[in-house]
């Protein structure tokens, strides 16, 4: 299975999950939905009206939407090859929408082809992993606290009190309120995402887990290649399509 979105740190488990899914878009109202969902997806989806490159990467992608009762402790991923974004039903419905805004961000990534190939060296592949959680996290946080600035506080105040986004988001806030400057705002919080030791090697474990399961099934010759130089140019714009700076701070690294 081909995951993108280790979401708070580690790859879930699924064996056994008790799973309810909807179709996106969300037509109609079939006594079968699950409420639940719906109401994730709706509040959602009113809030990225204002941001439409997200939206339309939701819709032409046309994930199913899911809760899944066993995820360890990830609290959502995209799983590309099934075309599904997950959702713990073991948080609250405020952080299921912002953890909604992150893996969206992440479908946007791959649709735009913005993915790390297996054709890179681990340690890079793992640096670019490191890059597209940044970015996803950066969007995930905008999105909320516009939807803040717009009268529902509940993501934002979801996403910059857990433990793992907390100094993100308060990296976002303080640049925020001194210059009112989406860009820098973006770039601090980018820069912020590589400042915790314990997540760069949570990642770093995660994503390598999963390049070496990919790298034994699949048999082939492991090849070396580097992360193209225009990937971070290509990735950092924000869905308004303002590109703003994200060179990774010098950090210590394996």
């Amino acid at each position: 299975m081909r995951s993108l979105a280790l979401l708070f740190f580690v790859l879930p488990t699924f064996a056994e999950a008790i799973e309810v899914c909807i179709d996106i878009p969300v037509i109609g109202a079939d006594p079968e939905t699950p409420a639940e969902l719906v109401q994730v997806y709706e509040e959602a989806t009113a809030s990225l009206e204002r941001f439409p490159s997200l939206l339309a990467a939701l819709e032409e992608q046309s994930p199913k939407l899911c809760l899944s009762s066993k995820m360890g402790n990830a609290h959502g991923y995209l799983d590309i090859e099934q075309n599904r974004i997950y959702l713990s039903d073991q948080i609250p419905k405020a952080m299921q929408v912002g953890v909604l805004f992150h893996e969206i961000r992440h479908l946007e990534q791959f649709a735009l082809g913005i993915c790390p190939s297996d054709d890179l060296a681990m340690k890079e592949y793992a640096r670019a992993t490191f890059a597209l959680e940044a970015d996803a996290s950066v969007v995930s946080l905008l999105v909320a606290w516009d939807m803040k600035e717009n009268g529902n506080s509940g993501p934002w105040l979801a996403l910059s009190a857990w433990p793992t986004q907390a100094d993100i988001a308060s990296k976002f806030a303080l640049e925020m309120l001194a210059s009112g400057d989406v860009l820098s705002a973006a770039s601090a919080a980018f820069a912020q995402w590589y400042m915790s030791e314990v997540r760069r090697e949570a990642y770093y474990i995660a994503s390598c887990s999963g390049y070496l399961d990919r790298q034994d099934a699949s048999k082939l010759i492991p090849r070396y290649q580097l992360v193209p130089a225009d990937f971070l140019n290509d990735l950092c714009r924000l869905p308004s399509g303002s590109r703003y700076q994200c060179s990774p701070p010098e950090v210590e690294s394996r």
